[in-house]
């Protein structure tokens, strides 16, 4: 049985405990509120540009562009997976990482070849002590991630894809749906799903109340393929951008709630502790008052 001087060590070392998990869930929910912000204000966007964009493009120019033309079975496919640099998140990395597998397992058996990009250190540590090929992109203040990163982002992607590099894109990330809630995604972006349609959305239909505010016309000035090569560009760094701060709203909720539960499992755990310590020390109570009678009788 634990003595008394250990039960009173283990009931200060989950106080030191809580207060930690207690401090980091009130950190992850004030970030949260930031990254809900900017999230909420950047889904409109995309939704735009893609109303705008189907306005441009005629149905012959959909089936032909070289952006747009899809691929009935494509051979070389490319995930680009983004995961979390730290833990502490609950199951946020890990379901991710589990449905890309599932992917990998099934789905990926159809394909010639399928590439593995990681953005995120726990991303990067799983594959690597699996003996999985991949490659590491490591994004610079990816905290503060701007669209004109995005957009950087993008232009690489699409000049690996103009190269033949791989014929289909799909970036793997978690929707941020609440706080408990975060759905994992595998989002088409080369070639560009069809205007209107969530080709590539393998597990959520991420279709906001704003789509019904954005059927305005619209009188274009300029050249009208001009205007269609700028915002196809913008179309798709924005997809990187939101699938970023997806992922980053989702990791901060998910952390949130992970140590909401430790808190309420440490305050658990001291009660449970303090019981025993006061069960402990009264029985070495008894037994010295014991001991004192039975020497009072014997004398």
């Amino acid at each position: 049985m634990a003595t008394l001087k250990t039960i009173r060590k283990r009931i200060v070392s989950v106080k030191n405990t809580q207060k930690i998990t207690r401090a980091m869930k009130m950190v992850a929910a004030a970030r949260l509120r930031r990254a809900q912000m900017a999230l909420l204000a950047a889904r409109p966007y995309r939704n735009i540009l893609e109303s705008n964009i189907g306005r441009l493009f005629s149905d012959e120019q959909k089936k032909s562009h070289n952006l747009l033309k899809q691929i009935e079975e494509p051979k070389k496919v490319q995930l680009l997976v983004m995961t979390s640099d730290r833990g502490l998140c609950g199951g946020f990395n890990g379901n991710l990482l589990r449905q890309v597998e599932h992917f990998l397992t099934h789905e990926a058996t159809s394909f010639e070849a399928t590439q593995l990009a990681v953005i995120g250190k726990k991303g990067r540590d799983y594959y690597r002590s699996r003996q999985i090929d991949y490659e590491y992109l490591q994004l610079e203040n990816l905290e503060e991630f701007s669209f004109a990163q995005a957009q950087v982002m993008a232009s690489e992607w699409m000049t690996k894809f103009k190269q033949g590099q791989f014929e289909r894109l799909y970036l793997v990330y978690n929707t941020f749906k609440s706080a408990i809630s975060q759905v994992p995604t595998f989002q088409q972006v080369f070639p560009l799903p069809m205007m209107g349609e969530d080709v590539g959305d393998s597990t959520a239909k991420n279709k906001d109340a704003e789509k019904e505010q954005i059927r305005i016309p619209v009188k274009w000035e300029g050249n009208p393929e001009e205007i269609l090569d700028q915002l196809l560009t913008r179309y798709i760094a924005s997809y990187f951008y939101l699938a970023v701060l997806e992922s980053q709203a989702s990791e901060l909720g998910a952390r949130m709630s992970a140590m909401d539960n430790a808190t309420n499992n440490a305050s658990d755990m001291i009660g449970k502790l303090t019981l025993q310590y006061n069960r402990a020390r009264q029985a070495a109570i008894t037994t010295e008052l014991m001991d004192i009678v039975n020497g009072a009788e014997a004398l």
